[in-house]
């Protein structure tokens, strides 16, 4: 049996997450879009910005399926990139918007986009992220962007993991960007990889990687 891979791990926790939310949502959600005659792009945006936790989900699943390429929906898949953790929402104290669930869909979708614009803030994000799941589709996104210059950035994420096993998930999504760059300066931390004490699965990963450069 084949392992599925990093991507198609994160992809059956997100679906299975969103179609959970959005059972949850329902009533709030179809109330909003039953208004609509055929809900666009900028209806998505505004239940972004305007949105419960919930409907921030949907706001970011559908602009992700989408696929729209303007500033207005970038800046918004930013803010969902941000929920809780740059963009911070608190009510006596306690942090309000802690959405990890918005912040993973709003990387994958900036990463289907490919829109350069989003390298920054997937930068910015990775540093401020505490949630392994959302930094694994931070690199992943990064990875499908597929910039050279976001190099350094990935090498960065896999020199401060723990190679215990605890980071494994983003070890591999880590060496799955790497891969999608295709640029050969990926060389070098993949073999630091294959010659450092991370687990099994995380050097044949990085072999497996390797074996697709080109030199």
């Amino acid at each position: 049996m084949k392992k599925l891979s990093i991507t198609a791990v994160l992809l059956i926790l997100t679906f299975t997450l969103i179609a959970a939310s959005v059972v949850f949502a329902q009533e709030s959600v179809e109330q909003y879009l039953l208004n609509l005659t055929q809900p666009t792009v900028k209806d998505y945006i505004n239940l972004m910005y305007n949105g419960t936790h919930e409907n921030k989900l949907l706001a970011a699943t559908k602009l992700r399926e989408l696929k729209d390429n303007s500033d207005e929906t970038i800046d918004a898949l930013i803010y969902g990139l941000q929920q809780g953790t740059i963009y911070v929402e608190r009510q006596s104290g306690k942090i309000t918007n802690d959405f990890w669930d918005v912040r993973t869909v709003s990387a994958l979708a900036l990463g289907e986009i490919g829109n350069p614009k989003a390298l920054p803030f997937l930068y910015q994000a990775v540093r401020y992220e505490p949630d392994n799941y959302v930094r694994s589709a931070i690199a992943i996104a990064i990875g499908k962007i597929g910039k050279k210059e976001s190099l350094p950035e990935i090498t960065r994420m896999i020199e401060t993991a723990d190679i215990s096993g605890t980071d494994d998930i983003l070890l591999l999504a880590c060496i799955d960007a790497i891969k999608n760059i295709g640029n050969r300066e990926g060389f070098i931390p993949l073999v630091e990889i294959i010659r450092g004490k991370y687990r099994r699965r995380v050097r044949i990963a990085a072999m497996e990687a390797l074996k697709t450069m080109k030199f």
